[in-house]
């Protein structure tokens, strides 16, 4: 008789511990699924971060960028006109956005249809196009420490409205659900490099810009303009989900897709070697101008020669 309070109390203690620990399983694996959830969401922010930034120099920013107009319309332009014609330029950019979206996640119903609020995404366009207004603005030597708040600050504005239209535009010529082409193999994707790269940096080539920015920065900012190039192709390439992403990443390691990268960024400073020769004025002046050139006008080239990739894969 006495035996048996003790065998079901065992039991009752045994069938607690186990309830208990089945519930402690239950909040860890509830904890756990928003965790990583939250690691999936946040790297799509990133990428979606990053993809407006990249398609803003393709679709229409980085031209512009090489515009020595544009530097001088910032510093002389009348402050009134020059919020005019930003207030004015940003403005159209709100119904590209509201038409063809801007994030992956919009649609075409826009924002009331679940997709993110109009006032953030025109937020998050404005906030690309100013970054990667700065830091490419910053590497050519057109914005410097050395200027005044305003000077920096009218700059930026200049230049967010191209570059906004450039973000606002990326997500719909670039990625999205569109047909993903078969890659095109070598020696191919060759031609396919080359033509983008003709197609950025013709237009550049024969200008004074090249001259000036490649005779004002450092070898520092040179080999920083060098990096950033590399470094923006393997992302636009590899990392933030242009179109075509997934057949260039089939069957490839890591290795092949730096080697990749860097054969798009040979074939980009061929082509802009051989525009300077042509067009430009690499031939004049030292073996280091002639190098720093060849970087400075590399770097749209290299822009263009991803962008084919990704357009005509």
């Amino acid at each position: 008789m006495s035996d048996r309070p003790t065998e079901g109390g065992d039991g009752s203690g045994n069938e607690r511990e186990s309830g208990s620990t089945a519930r402690r399983g239950a909040v860890l694996g509830k904890l756990e699924r928003p965790a990583a959830q939250l690691d999936v969401d946040g790297r799509n922010e990133l990428y979606e971060q990053g993809r407006g930034m990249a398609g803003a120099l393709i679709v229409l920013g980085i031209s512009f960028v090489y515009t020595n107009e544009a530097w001088w319309l910032a510093i002389q332009l009348p402050a009134v006109e020059l919020v005019a014609i930003v207030v004015v330029g940003l403005a159209l950019v709100i119904p590209i956005v509201r038409s063809i979206g801007f994030r992956s996640d919009d649609t075409a119903e826009g924002p009331r249809s679940g997709g993110t609020a109009l006032h953030i995404r025109f937020g998050e366009l404005l906030f690309q196009s100013l970054v990667i207004a700065y830091v490419t603005l910053f590497l050519l030597g057109v914005v410097t420490v050395e200027q005044s708040i305003a000077t920096v600050a009218r700059i930026g504005l200049v230049f967010a409205v191209p570059l906004a239209f450039g973000a606002a535009l990326a997500n719909e010529l670039l990625s999205g659900e569109q047909e993903e082409l078969s890659e095109a193999g070598f020696p191919r994707n060759l031609g396919v490099f080359a033509l983008g790269a003709i197609f950025f940096c013709a237009p550049i080539a024969p200008t004074e810009e090249v001259v000036d920015i490649a005779g004002q920065v450092s070898w520092a900012k040179i080999g920083a303009i060098l990096g950033f190039s590399l470094v923006s192709t393997f992302l636009v390439l590899h990392v933030l989900e242009f179109r075509g992403q997934r057949e260039r990443l089939q069957n490839r390691s890591r290795r092949m897709q730096v080697a990749q990268t860097c054969m798009v960024y040979l074939v980009g400073t061929i082509v802009a070697v051989a525009l300077l020769l042509t067009v430009g004025e690499a031939g004049s002046g030292s073996l280091s101008a002639w190098v720093r050139r060849s970087v400075v006008l590399a770097f749209p080239s290299t822009i263009g020669a991803s962008a084919a990739r990704v357009v005509l894969s």
